[in-house]
């Protein structure tokens, strides 16, 4: 338990004797330096240091008693703790602008599509992307994304972003998004699912669906983002089409002309 303690603690910016010194002292209260070496396990040769460095970082008094020996006693936890929550917050909003300009001033001449790997990440850049949004999001994914990202998505569009899109194997969507016709006629030989997330057209991340637990795709290339966009837009249309107009078999019929074309079998889920 208390090596867990320590640990944590050191996260905050102590050292592990600091560590340890500071939760003795919160332990056993007012103490020389004797006591604090034997109750901590701190050597001590090191401890009249290591106290040292806590008084100078507020987290100890230190007074001579009538012997001349110095007695040091503790700040209060939530002092401390209060004190190092107010400069993590000043040092993490100075990390943040500082980095948001260097970002801005980079050259963003050369654009690059780069790989998020894995589930976890790839649902922290959709979350983000959504977070980020401010004018509108166009989406194409199957039912497990679309419910572990329906939080963002009601968020985004609560906010008053326009969400826009079709899924597959969805029941009840939200406003803007269209439940994919049933039909499908062409796909990867794996059958995998995957995924497509554009925001405010300057932001794309698709690839792998995230429960495949393989690799994404992020770019902020033009191109990408309006082929993609336009493929969102031309699904959507179809999907109108066979809805309104019933036309599965005619769609079914043009689509196997098309892959008997390019030498590929029609599939058919």
């Amino acid at each position: 338990m208390e090596e867990l303690l320590f640990d944590k603690m050191q996260k905050l910016g102590l050292n592990l004797y600091e560590s340890k010194a500071y939760a003795t002292l919160l332990k056993i209260g007012t103490a020389n330096a004797y006591k604090v070496s034997k109750e901590s396990g701190i050597p001590r040769a090191r401890i009249y240091d290591v106290l040292e460095t806590l008084t100078k970082r507020g987290l100890a008094m230190v007074e001579e008693s009538s012997e001349n020996a110095k007695i040091y006693t503790p700040v209060p936890s939530k002092v401390f703790l209060e004190k190092t929550k107010k400069e993590w917050e000043n040092d993490f909003e100075d990390v943040t602008n500082a980095l948001n300009k260097l970002e801005m001033e980079a050259d963003k001449r050369d654009i690059y599509v780069f790989t998020v790997k894995g589930k976890e990440n790839i649902i922290s850049y959709c979350r983000q992307l959504l977070r980020d949004a401010s004018q509108y999001v166009m989406v194409s994914m199957w039912n497990e994304m679309y419910e572990m990202l329906l939080p963002e998505l009601e968020e985004c569009q609560n906010r008053g972003c326009k969400i826009l899109g079709v899924c597959h194997n969805i029941q009840n969507p939200m406003d803007g998004i269209e439940i994919h016709h049933s039909g499908k006629y062409h796909d990867m030989t794996e059958k995998l699912h995957w995924f497509i997330i554009s925001a405010d057209g300057r932001k794309l991340l698709y690839g792998y669906s995230a429960e495949t637990d393989r690799d994404a795709f992020y770019t902020e290339d033009v191109s990408h983002i309006y082929l993609l966009e336009d493929y969102i837009m031309h699904d959507m249309v179809i999907n109108r089409f066979i809805s309104e107009y019933k036309n599965e078999e005619k769609l079914s019929s043009m689509m196997k002309d098309i892959l008997t074309n390019m030498g590929k079998k029609q599939q058919s889920w």
